[in-house]
Order: structure tokens, then C-alpha cells, then sequence
């Protein structure tokens, strides 16, 4: 199935999701991943289904929600593995612009430094890019990215992306206990996302069980430190 739902989402409403990389084909191998274990850690783009199939499946879909009297607000990116990964991301989102929906993209922004891939994004109206730390050890830790990738390169990269990007821009912090949600890490992430300038910044806990045993969310007392060190830095913020 390459279009799912739509899902009622507090980020984008009524979300109809696009699935076009293969379950857990990612770039990370997030430690609190909540869709379970990657099971191909991959970071070299590439075609994954038919462009046409993809796009006839989300018509499909969309004709079929629109004949039940029911509003879409986007047509999201949001397989169980990273985006950005599809060769063809930018083809897809080019065919479905017709429908005239928003497209929203949600990626662990790890292959932004690329240059083919911020254009493919460019064409979205709406980017999520996540960003748990800006620190490269608990990045290796919490994240567990591929080899070949460079925290320093990706956070290059998201500036950039900013500085030629039409639509929003909203971030996502996953806080976990003991890892990433220590006063320094907090103010390091408060600290980049105020020179990047999102729409809006959530900041996240996980709810379901996570792909690592043991991973546990931050504690209230934390996240609502957090809260208040990004509201200081971020227009609008969100727990």
C-alpha cells in the first residue's frame, strides 16, 4: 500500500500518508524508533517502486476521500524508513502537485547536504526535519546514523535548505532519558534552532515501545525545561 489513511495529525490535520521506501530502509537506526529495528541501513539514494504507481495509488486514494465529502490538508511523505532515500521523491511530488493538496515531507534530514535532495524538498510545501541533538557523540548514540554520515555536514545542510526553502519548516526533538535531554544538550539544540528559525519546533517523547529495550521518555520536569529553553529561541514551540 503506497497511500494510507487519512490520519488525523495535530501537526497537519487530516494527513493522508505517502509510503514510498520499503519498511525500515533507513539511514538511521534510532535507538527509540517506535516502528521497530532498521532492518537495511542504507544511505546511497535510489528508485524503490514505479513512480506511476505510487502517484495512481494517491489519486486513487484522494478521489475515493474526496467522494465521502472528507478534507485532506496534505498528502504526507511518511514511510516507515527515511524519505529522502527515493531517487524519485521530487518526480512523485511533481505528479500528485495536480491534486491540488499540500505536500508535506517528514525526514530525519540526514542526506541534506546533498544538493539533489534539497531540490527534491524545495518542491513541498511543508519540510519536518528532525533534530534530537547538535552534539555528534549523543547523535551516534541516540541516532545511530550510517557510517558515511556527517552531523556537522547535515547541519549545514538544513541552513542551507533554509535559506532557499518557500514553505515551513518545522523540527522535531525526540527527549530521552539519560541521552539527549541534559541542560547542555537542550541549550545546543535551543541554540541551533534559533539560528535556523522553524515555524514551529516540537518537542517529542516516546509513547509506544521503542526498537532498543530500556529507552525510556525524559521526565516532565525535563521536558518542561526544555519547553521553556526553546520558547526562548523559537517562536512557536509545541510539546
Amino acid at each position: 500500500m503506497k497511500a494510507f489513511g487519512p490520519i488525523p495529525s495535530r501537526r497537519l490535520g487530516n494527513s493522508l500518508g505517502i509510503n514510498n521506501i520499503p519498511p525500515k530502509v533507513c539511514t538511521y537506526s534510532c535507538v527509540y524508533c517506535q516502528i521497530g529495528k532498521t532492518i537495511t541501513l542504507h544511505c546511497e539514494r535510489q528508485a524503490f517502486y514505479r513512480i506511476d504507481d505510487i502517484a495512481r495509488e494517491v489519486k486513487e486514494k484522494v478521489n475515493e476521500i474526496r467522494k465521502r465529502g472528507t478534507e485532506i490538508d496534505y498528502l504526507t511523505f511518511a514511510p516507515d524508513g527515511e524519505p529522502t532515500l527515493d531517487i524519485n521523491l521530487g518526480k512523485i511530488i511533481e505528479l500528485i502537485r495536480p491534486l491540488n493538496i499540500k505536500i508535506a515531507v517528514i525526514t530525519n534530514g540526514s542526506l541534506i547536504n546533498r544538493k539533489d535532495v534539497r531540490e527534491d524538498l524545495q518542491k513541498a510545501d511543508l519540510v519536518s526535519l528532525k533534530l534530537d541533538t547538535a552534539t555528534r557523540k549523543t547523535w551516534l548514540r541516540t541516532d545511530r546514523p550510517h557510517r558515511s554520515l556527517d552531523l556537522n555536514a547535515i547541519l549545514d545542510g538544513m541552513f542551507e535548505f533554509k535559506g532557499i526553502f518557500k514553505g515551513e519548516i518545522i523540527t522535531e526533538t525526540m527527549l530521552l532519558k539519560g541521552m539527549n535531554d541534559s541542560y547542555e544538550e537542550i541549550r545546543k539544540i535551543a541554540d541551533f534552532l534559533k539560528l535556523l528559525k522553524p515555524t514551529k519546533s516540537y518537542i517529542s517523547i516516546p509513547t509506544r515501545p521503542t526498537a532498543v529495550k530500556g529507552v525510556l521518555p525524559a521526565s516532565d520536569e525535563t521536558i518542561n525545561i526544555a519547553y521553556q529553553i526553546f520558547k526562548e529561541n523559537v517562536d512557536n514551540v509545541e510539546y
